[in-house]
């Protein structure tokens, strides 16, 4: 179950992370999700300082610990995730074709890799390649913050937003109904893989929010091809600290999904007014640094001055 820990400073979560890490046996590795390396850094020095050592800390991408999670809940199927890069090839693939034929709707995408004006060959692979990584980027995008607004029309056959059939939205439905759509080219791999009774066989290819669905619908159905969640196979503790947003998509992992694997600790910054008299002002700031001040000349002149003839006699 989520286990929400709110403050106004990143340096007082530092407190509740450590007492639930003094919780685990010492020789259990604690996964704690990070946004970024340079967080990673500063928890590692933050728990050292409070418990005398920060030891077996596994830091890790948001994505991979739903990924890992759902891994050992789902048996009996050889998958892998899609990476960024497969998708880009896809892509260049299905554009070169698309822009070798007449058809209307590719009028924008052909004037932009060939424009009027002189453009070296190697000048318009290069933008080709560029806009298969930007479709790429914006097709994951879709998933994880637009999927029922976008990705649910388009997979019905039908544009979300865009009335008009040669506009921007269409021929980006027909490209992303190339790789994911029913008879698309993701699709018809992972069906060739489902009935392929080869020793070789290729594994079937989701991305992570594609394989929260499936995860998501075969639970609900009592799939045989996943074991019951029980008491004693749940998962250590997961701690996602400092991040400060979540798309739909992971929202809904971790609440729906992942919260019925494992405990889930977040620690996030939280400016609601309960916290505001924490706040110093500019004066009591002041007012705080002086009295450190005070407090260092005072442990200072504790110590006796030596003279210079001192010094020099040791």
């Amino acid at each position: 179950m989520p286990l929400l820990h709110y403050s106004n400073r990143l340096e007082c979560l530092i407190v509740p992370l450590a007492q639930e890490l003094e919780k685990r046996d010492p020789f259990d590795s604690a996964e704690i999700v990070v946004p970024n390396f340079s967080l990673e850094k500063w928890i590692s020095l933050k728990l050292a300082q409070f418990q005398g050592i920060a030891a077996n800390l596994r830091f890790i991408t948001l994505e991979k610990a739903i990924n890992e999670g759902l891994q050992k809940k789902l048996s009996g199927r050889f998958y892998a995730l899609l990476k960024s890069e497969t998708t880009q090839c896809l892509l260049l693939e299905v554009l070169r074709k698309k822009l070798k034929t007449s058809d209307p709707l590719w009028l924008p995408v052909r004037s932009y890799i060939t424009p009027k004006t002189k453009l070296s060959p190697e000048a318009g692979e290069h933008r080709l390649y560029q806009l298969a990584g930007r479709l790429t980027h914006l097709f994951m995008e879709y998933e994880l913050s637009r999927n029922d607004e976008i990705l649910t029309h388009w997979l019905a056959g039908r544009n979300a937003f865009d009335q008009g059939s040669l506009g921007t939205e269409s021929w980006q439905r027909e490209l992303w109904s190339e790789l994911f759509g029913p008879e698309g080219k993701v699709t018809r791999h992972n069906r060739s893989a489902r009935q392929s009774e080869s020793v070789e066989f290729q594994p079937e290819l989701y991305t992570l929010p594609q394989l929260c669905r499936l995860y998501s619908s075969e639970s609900k159905q009592q799939n045989s091809i996943l074991y019951s969640q029980s008491s004693n196979n749940k998962l250590k503790p997961l701690h996602i600290f400092g991040v400060s947003y979540l798309s739909s998509f992971h929202q809904k992992a971790l609440t729906e999904q992942l919260a019925n694997l494992r405990d889930i600790h977040v620690y996030t910054l939280n400016p609601c007014m309960e916290f505001w008299e924490d706040v110093q002002s500019f004066g009591e700031s002041k007012a705080a640094a002086r009295r450190s001040l005070e407090a260092e000349r005072q442990r200072f002149e504790k110590y006796e001055v030596l003279s210079e003839t001192e010094i020099e006699m040791g």
